[in-house]
């Protein structure tokens, strides 16, 4: 078997180019064409002008987010895609949407279905079909006899209607697929991942399909803003894109990515989302998914050298890695011809279960002949030559966090088996809550530097293309860079030092304790609008103690105030901190003018899974806690005062000064 690609440019060369290569005489034809122009009168053109020349060919197509031919990716152009087979047979049916994305799965394949089958390829509409209910639906046919692959159809990320052919028919809502069959046909599919998980674990409590109504009890929504901010609705979907959940279905790791938000605080993801699922937040550098892409490769060729190779890949994939999206795709358009398109939703299958796949590049490789000499195939390891200084930065920090997180829970698992079974829980739930939380400040710490590197670079970039670049701006831009990279390690530092726990009791300056707080929650605050003003009368104050015991605790007021502001319609939200001696003992005051708190409650807030915060967002234990370091670690107090417009409390340290 063999395949060639074609730019279409118009009917008249279309036909010459099929004229010349003598399709039509040839038994058996799969014809894709994956167009990036989503119009209706376009796809039926181009779909009766296929037919037309090819009277007995199998033919399919798709709008698309980008299309694929041997190692180039282009937008808004429409590429044809011919696949002569020698021994094999093609069946193909197209489906026009009308029950249910299951039914309409099980039925498409079923009529398909033969006992020689080795590969479907389905495409599907990108908007109107449930991939996973589809896919499910096409599994109860399937049931690991032949490799699932395709995609759903793309619109330019416009996300307002896409389309599908089969033969001269366009579809607008509905499904096409291909069943190919021959026992000298040799099939293998494989996909590239490369996406790493970051943070704590989370826990999918409320969803139906792929609309997520909480997270950990919490509104999906309010999840998202407390990682990354408030304004994360204007966000989506790149945000989505940039930072997928990542779940695990038999040991396969599945990204979904997050469309956009709903009125009522629920997300939509590009998949199903299952409830008590176990999720994770998950970064993609560019070098990872590229390394990840050449690894999958090496083991791909050992075992199978193809004479096609479709691909269909996501289309968040091809907005990230933007020009080096030709890597992925050059090892195998080396060898052998390269056709596919970047899709709304990749399927791929094993021998456990038919998958909906996000952010994943998946193959499908096909052969008629016995396996070719593996030697000849050209396997460059090398990865783009351009800066990967942003992506390297990345994958060091998604490393470090993942570290600490476990670090952090070891230490606390640590301290905990010194307290009563009741002690324990009620501390390492609100100590993995303050981890969450500085996860999250650390994030936006780390943001801004790093846009500023990559513009850097960009302006760099440009300048050389332009012939403009000359040594002082080098000069100047690299201690720029070197700059923040430094900002950036004393920023790591300091959330070493957070987690990192206090062996011994030592002395220590309240006022460096406020600092490395504010450095760590400062970026967090001012994304709240909340305006927080320090006030040291004396910076020698100091006091004797295990330091991480009291920031735990001002970081839990802290994070007291910044929620309670959430209820607060003001545009001057502040948070004074006043650090000061009293009768010679050492003082923290934390004032907000966050509302303050009911009267008829104030003598409770001390108490046990005592909380105020709607169920989810609060355990009851942060107060409770603080006030027990305070009288225990410090032989000290926590005293909760009311003001006028909100709250303050009193951090009183009687320990040695």
């Amino acid at each position: 078997m063999y395949t060639l690609n074609h730019y279409y440019r118009n009917e008249e060369i279309l036909h010459e180019w099929l004229c010349k290569h003598e399709f039509s005489s040839k038994k058996e034809c799969l014809v894709q064409f994956f167009c990036g122009i989503s119009q209706e009168a376009i796809m039926k053109k181009i779909a009766s002008a296929l037919c037309s020349n090819l009277p007995g060919a199998h033919i399919i197509g798709a709008t698309t987010d980008g299309e694929i031919y041997n190692d180039k990716v282009s937008t808004n152009k429409i590429i044809i895609s011919v696949s002569v087979f020698e021994t094999s047979t093609i069946s193909s049916v197209g489906v026009i949407y009308g029950s249910d994305s299951f039914t309409m799965g099980r039925d498409i394949a079923s009529n398909l279905d033969a006992d020689d089958v080795k590969a479907m390829v389905f495409f599907t509409a990108g908007l109107l079909v449930s991939g996973e209910q589809f896919l499910d639906g096409v599994k109860t046919i399937s049931k690991g006899k032949f490799i699932v692959s395709g995609g759903m159809a793309g619109d330019n990320a416009s996300f307002k209607q896409t389309y599908i052919t089969h033969g001269n028919s366009v579809i607008k809502k509905g499904s096409v697929g291909v069943a190919l069959k021959g026992k000298d046909l040799h099939v293998k599919s494989q996909y590239k991942f490369g996406w790493e998980t970051v943070g704590l674990s989370m826990k999918v409590t409320k969803s139906i399909a792929n609309r997520v109504y909480e997270i950990n009890n919490v509104a999906a929504l309010d999840v998202y803003k407390k990682y990354f901010g408030n304004n994360i609705e204007e966000l989506f979907p790149e945000i989505g894109f940039e930072t997928p959940l990542i779940i695990s279905r038999n040991g396969v790791k599945i990204a979904r990515v997050c469309l956009k938000a709903l009125e009522d605080g629920s997300l939509l993801f590009g998949g199903d989302l299952r409830e008590n699922e176990e999720i994770r937040f998950a970064v993609g550098g560019i070098d990872n998914i590229l390394r990840d892409g050449v690894n999958k490769f090496k083991d791909f060729k050992d075992s199978f050298t193809p004479e096609s190779v479709f691909v269909y890949s996501c289309m968040a994939r091809r907005h990230l890695l933007k020009d080096d999206s030709y890597f992925e795709l050059r090892e195998f358009a080396n060898k052998c011809s390269v056709s596919g398109f970047f899709v709304y939703g990749e399927f791929f299958s094993d021998a456990n279960d038919n998958y909906l796949f996000n952010e994943t590049m998946t193959i499908l490789a096909l052969r008629e002949s016995e396996q070719i000499n593996n030697s000849k195939y050209a396997h460059n390891r090398n990865l783009p030559a351009a800066d990967m200084k942003e992506s390297k930065i990345t994958h060091a920090l998604t490393h470090m966090t993942n570290v600490i997180a476990h670090e952090w829970e070891d230490s606390v698992n640590e301290k905990l088996q010194k307290s009563k079974e009741k002690e324990k829980n009620k501390f390492q739930n609100n100590k993995l809550m303050q981890m969450g939380e500085m996860i999250g400040m650390i994030a936006h710490q780390w943001r801004q530097p790093l846009n500023a590197i990559s513009a850097t670079g960009i302006n760099l970039s440009l300048l050389s293309s332009m012939g403009m670049l000359e040594p002082q701006k080098i000069q100047e831009s690299s201690e720029f860079i070197q700059d923040q990279c430094q900002n950036m390690s004393q920023t790591i530092d300091t959330f070493m030092n957070f987690v990192k726990p206090a062996k011994e009791s030592k002395p220590f300056r309240l006022s460096h304790t406020i600092e490395a707080i504010i450095q760590i929650m400062g970026t967090q605050l001012t994304n709240h609008s909340i305006h927080v003003d320090v006030k040291v009368t004396n910076e020698n104050i100091s006091m004797v103690g295990y330091e991480d015991l009291l920031e735990q605790v001002i970081i839990n007021i802290l994070a007291n105030a910044r929620d309670a502001f959430e209820d607060i319609e003001s545009a001057d939200k502040f948070i004074n901190i006043t650090i000061d001696m009293k009768e010679n003992i050492p003082i923290i005051v934390i004032e907000d003018n966050a509302g303050g708190i009911p009267e008829e409650i104030r003598d409770k807030i001390f108490n046990p899974y005592f909380t105020t915060k709607e169920q989810g967002k609060g355990t009851g234990i942060g107060l409770y806690m603080s006030m027990d370091i305070m009288k225990k670690s410090f032989n000290g107090d926590l005293i909760y005062t009311a003001t006028q417009n909100g709250s303050s409390f009193e951090i009183v340290c009687k320990g040695e000064v």
